[in-house]
């Protein structure tokens, strides 16, 4: 699933060809994919993108906007006479011609330039909400992780009486948005801590020491342009390289880059987590 870093370089790219162009019109061509009148996107102009979370945000001059949470396998991609950018889950729908069988939803642009979402799974949504529907669908998410209101503070306040595995803790939006399983595991490796541990039990040198790997791994997926996982589609203007950094995300079997121990794989609320069980000890 693209997680922040993912869906905060889309957002960047975008930002660079989107504000300014005029929709011409929308195509949905998979009724589960947009939700909405789409109908009155006709002559809205784009004045922005942004993020929240996960979710992109298509600001438009009618004061209405389109959220688009891309789930587990969507892509943003724009097309025009010369340039195609975006990003969002790799498939050959990077490069190949669009729009493709993934395709659900078509924005025909001014300028002759075109976004499309493309969802191979159907899990993802277009959203077209007023101010206030923006608000209401926005109010399920605590701050990003990187958002000045997170600090060791407010996790300690928000760990406390929480029996269940730190790691689903801090992938819960609603205590922190933003942070994904890959950003999780290599996290929780660089603050010593093993993803079962009862949040509870964190002492706050702990937690305080896990809020600032939390927002280095988010920085530098930022920085790297997110991951690009299990693919061999590395394109110019979609691939990310954080894939290329990581600690201990998909490296069952192979030797800590600390101590050499060999990292484990176990499973947690349906989810693979990998850790070094020398250097993350299950001491709670």
């Amino acid at each position: 699933m693209p997680e922040l870093p993912e869906v905060e370089t889309i957002v960047r790219r975008l930002q660079t060809v989107l504000p300014g162009k005029t929709i011409a019109s929308v195509a949905v061509r998979h009724p589960k994919s947009f939700v909405g009148a789409h109908e009155q996107l006709a002559g809205a102009e784009i004045t922005g993108i942004s993020r929240r979370a996960k979710i992109a945000r298509i600001h438009l001059s009618t004061g209405a906007e389109i959220l688009v949470h891309l789930k587990m396998t969507g892509q943003l991609i724009y097309q025009d006479g010369q340039t195609r950018l975006g990003g969002g889950h790799p498939t050959a729908d990077w490069t190949n011609q669009l729009p493709s069988k993934h395709t659900r939803v078509v924005l025909e642009l001014s300028d002759s330039a075109t976004l499309f979402f493309n969802d191979m799974r159907i899990f993802g949504w277009m959203k077209l909400l007023d101010a206030a529907g923006v608000q209401a669908e926005l109010a399920a998410y605590a701050p990003d992780i990187i958002d000045p209101a997170i600090t060791p503070a407010y996790l300690a306040e928000k760990f406390a009486r929480r029996r269940v595995a730190i790691k689903q803790v801090v992938m819960d939006n609603a205590v922190v948005a933003g942070v994904g399983n890959i950003y999780a595991n290599d996290a929780l490796f660089l603050a010593g801590l093993h993803p079962a541990r009862p949040a509870d039990s964190l002492t706050l040198e702990e937690i305080k020491t896990l809020y600032q790997a939390l927002v280095q791994v988010i920085e530098a997926g930022v920085v790297a342009g997110g991951a690009t996982i299990d693919t061999y589609f590395q394109v110019d203007g979609f691939s990310g390289k954080y894939q290329e950094m990581v600690k201990v995300y998909k490296q069952e079997g192979k030797p800590c880059l600390v101590c050499g121990t060999l990292i484990e794989r176990i499973k947690q609320g349906g989810r693979s987590s990998f850790l070094c069980p020398h250097c993350q000890p299950l001491l709670a």
